[in-house]
């Protein structure tokens, strides 16, 4: 009987042994540091990283579109001038157009 039962025994262990180091191998590829779902989280970040700077890039090459033409010309210079801080020319008349209010309001 003891003798079977140590031959039960060491099947389990033959059987136990290979099945528990599967088992942590397939915890580490899966869900580890740098398992599968670790690694795709990642690429996703990677990918939205780029995303952004994509658009920081082109609004960059906007940004120094609109240095050059400033630094060459006067032109653009001049409508910067006009739209935001309101200059006007010598002998220009100066037209500010304003909605009337709304009937009903104090």
């Amino acid at each position: 009987m003891s003798e079977s039962h140590d031959l039960n025994l060491r099947t389990l262990l033959w059987i136990a042994i290979p099945v528990l180091l599967l088992l942590i191998l397939q915890y580490r590829i899966w869900f580890d540091d740098s398992g599968v779902i670790a690694t795709r989280a990642l690429q996703q970040k990677i990918t939205r990283l780029h995303e952004d700077n994509e658009v920081q890039q082109s609004e960059n090459d906007a940004l120094l579109a609109e240095v050059g033409d400033l630094r060459s010309g006067t032109s653009l210079l001049e409508e910067k001038a006009r739209e935001e801080l309101g200059l006007i020319r010598k002998g220009e008349t100066f037209i500010l157009f304003v909605d009337p209010e709304p009937a009903g309001r104090p």
